[in-house]
């Protein structure tokens, strides 16, 4: 923005402009959040298929113009949503600690404590993004959240390939696809919502699971 956009014809310098503009995108923001907050709400409760725009205007108390202004689809509320969520689910500390861990079966488990701490906050919005996965913006970005995955997990086995922790008969990207393949989020709604077993319970089995499957034993 240029000087001239602060200056009123009579030369005056106007402080009105810039303070409106502050004032409006604070609102659009909250806006924002408050519809982000009323649609997670309502997949949670009622499920994404079953919740209307309509229901989330409501909830967020706004028209549904405004909605569709703002996110221009259900998918679109859900694909934002998914953007935001290794954030806020604590992604560069959890990176932090797996990469701090010298001992490899330690360094698995921390890994699998940031796989069921990503899905047992992210669950309701990943059940919606699972229930629009024909929105073509909500499965890009899944497809880039399973790619995200894929690398982390040939980055780890390599590094445990490297340091001979991994077990013998495996090589590094059999390793990995074994590691992707058992740390989906269908994996876990299938143990969660499915069977009924809490998130501990999950963390437990896949760090069992994956212990075994991935990595040479302690030495006798």
């Amino acid at each position: 923005m240029s000087k001239l956009d602060f200056i009123n014809y009579d030369g005056v310098v106007s402080t009105s402009r810039p303070y409106r503009s502050t004032l409006r995108e604070e609102r659009a923001r909250e806006t924002r959040l408050r519809i982000r907050k009323s649609a997670q709400l309502l997949f949670t409760v009622r499920g994404f298929p079953e919740t209307t725009i309509a229901q989330i205007a409501e909830e967020a108390g706004v028209s549904p113009q405004t909605v569709y202004a703002v996110f221009g689809s259900k998918g679109g509320i859900v694909g934002e949503m998914l953007e935001d969520l290794e954030e806020s689910a604590g992604l560069d500390m959890w990176v932090a600690r797996v990469m701090a861990e010298e001992d490899p079966h330690r360094q698995l488990r921390v890994f699998v404590s940031w796989i069921r701490t990503l899905f047992e906050k992210g669950a309701p919005i990943m059940r919606a993004a699972l229930a629009a996965r024909n929105d073509p913006d909500v499965a890009a970005l899944a497809e880039r959240g399973d790619q995200k995955r894929r690398s982390g997990s040939s980055r780890l086995t390599q590094m445990w390939s490297d340091n001979g922790a991994l077990r013998e008969s495996l090589q590094p990207s059999d390793a990995a696809e074994r590691l992707w393949l058992l740390t989906s989020i269908e994996q876990y709604l299938l143990a969660t919502d499915g069977l009924g077993w809490s998130p501990d319970h999950y963390e437990q089995w896949l760090g069992d699971l994956l212990d075994v499957e991935l990595l040479e034993p302690y030495a006798r």
